[in-house]
């Protein structure tokens, strides 16, 4: 055989080695490699499948919930590695991110979290339960897409209200186009700065979740937060945590949690993904 014939069969042959390697890996094998290792107590290999699916970029919600699964069989095994129950909320966090409107993914949710708020009590720790910021809670009550379709309706019904105020002269018709156009203006006056606000969020945060038994709060400086003499002070914010983290430095990562704004390492978070 000629130098160029071995050349080809080479080429062929690493061409279909890896075609076979990328096909082995597919989302489609890891998610089927996973779910048979978690029916079999093999909670490590399922998990080491599930996140490597993670690291792929593969986002569902199905993926991310069967990896949150994972993670609480493990945390009520002998095999439970701290974190677990944090590493779950972020899996069920991202599930919802993906698909708001799933009630087992909710339900899932509340029964981890009070799981690690019983564990802290037994510890004698403090729960630390956090509401987000009032600017978070409002623009939350309702997905960015349904303000922005009560924008555009506004902006409808207040150019269709001046329309018919301009091109009829009958009273009552320019009395309902008064009372259109008003409408139209308190739904604009009202959604617009939601929309602001959602986009804001959105492009200048992303949401996370503490995957340690505390992430301590710090300065810029890595130094522990001075929270003395505030009532409503926590030193660290508790496993399980929904934060939003606003820069990343080095090995810290400034997040908002609640009111607070401060420094944790960026080790300490799992960052979700979002729609």
């Amino acid at each position: 055989m000629t130098i160029h014939g071995w050349f080809a069969t080479v080429l062929l042959f690493g061409v279909f080695t890896v075609a076979a390697v990328a096909r082995a890996q597919s989302p489609q094998d890891r998610f089927a490699a996973a779910a048979t290792a978690l029916s079999e107590g093999a909670f490590d290999r399922a998990l080491g499948e599930f996140e490597a699916l993670a690291d792929s970029g593969f986002e569902h919600p199905d993926a991310s919930y069967d990896r949150a699964i994972a993670y609480i069989q493990r945390a009520r095994s002998p095999q439970e590695k701290p974190g677990d129950l944090g590493r779950a909320v972020a899996a069920l966090v991202e599930t919802l991110e993906l698909r708001p409107d799933d009630r087992q993914a909710r339900a899932a949710l509340e029964t981890v979290r009070h799981e690690i708020a019983q564990r802290r009590i037994r510890a004698g720790r403090e729960p630390a339960v956090v509401s987000p910021s009032l600017g978070r809670a409002v623009v939350g009550l309702l997905d960015e897409s349904v303000w922005t379709l009560g924008a555009l309706i506004g902006s409808l019904l207040l150019s269709v209200g001046l329309g018919i105020r301009w091109l009829f002269g009958g009273a009552p018709i320019r009395l309902a186009g008064g009372v259109t156009a008003s409408i139209g203006a308190l739904l604009l006056v009202t959604t617009c700065p939601l929309v602001a606000a959602a986009a804001y969020y959105r492009t200048t945060s992303r949401p996370a979740v503490v995957v340690v038994p505390e992430a301590r709060l710090l300065t810029e400086n890595g130094t522990p937060l001075d929270r003395k003499g505030s009532p409503d002070a926590h030193p660290a914010a508790p496993e399980g945590a929904k934060v939003y983290v606003l820069d990343r430095r080095g090995r810290l990562a400034r997040i908002e949690w609640g009111s607070t704004r401060a420094w944790v390492l960026a080790t300490d978070l799992r960052l979700v993904a979002t729609r």
